[in-house]
């Protein structure tokens, strides 16, 4: 039975989503149902991720792996969202804040893997292993830098989903948008003072070594 040309077209732009050329067709999601469940599509990547409270290194980098690879996938097909959507507009902002979301998680893994190799506080005898302190801030500042290219795009993806003046049905996501819209979440002053902080402990590491060339890496 062939349909009215105007209806033909609504159930096409309903069909596909050309807003960034990132839709998944439901005929290429149901072999993924028949089969033996392997990550594939953006939201599987996403929650394979589990971000303990006290993380180690591989656990940390771990979760890092499967959320970069998340921002490479396709996402699911609407109707297999994380939440309920009724249009292309609500597709495309569930779209932006879970790569916002992802983004700012992966920002925060690489928080705490800088954390595990800074000091919050540097006292006297700590300098007895200067030459290991030096090179642990190092990789701590590192981590801190490599944070903060994933924290601007989560905030610029902030920003283009505050442009719908609608909600989705996921609160949380919807919260932190708000909240970096209204400048309450800041990882640029939160990020800078912690680099800040590292610079001191640096110099002041750095001083003792001048002060004991023999503590010097490589000298007798």
């Amino acid at each position: 039975m062939l349909l009215p040309a105007s209806l033909a077209a609504t159930l096409r732009l309903d069909y596909y989503y050309d807003q960034s050329g990132m839709f998944t067709k439901f005929s290429d999601w149901i072999p993924k149902r028949l089969h033996q469940w392997q990550p594939q599509f953006v939201e599987d990547f996403f929650l394979l991720y589990s971000l303990k409270q006290l993380s180690q290194q591989e656990e940390i980098r771990r979760n890092i792996f499967f959320l970069k690879i998340a921002l490479e996938k396709k996402f699911r097909h609407p109707r297999e969202a994380l939440c309920l959507i009724h249009n292309p507009q609500e597709y495309h902002k569930y779209r932006l804040l879970v790569h916002m979301h992802i983004n700012l998680q992966i920002m925060r893994s690489y928080l705490r893997l800088a954390s595990l190799f800074d000091k919050r506080h540097l006292y006297f005898y700590n300098l007895d292993f200067a030459p290991e302190l030096k090179n642990s801030f190092q990789v701590a500042e590192g981590y801190y830098r490599e944070s903060m290219p994933y924290w601007k795009k989560a905030r610029d993806l902030a920003l283009e989903a505050s442009s719908y003046n609608f909600e989705i049905d996921m609160p949380g996501l919807e919260s932190i948008r708000a909240d970096i819209l209204a400048g309450d979440i800041d990882y640029t002053v939160f990020t800078g003072n912690h680099l800040l902080r590292l610079k001191q402990k640096q110099q002041e590491v750095d001083a003792w070594l001048a002060q004991k060339p023999a503590a010097q890496p490589g000298n007798p």
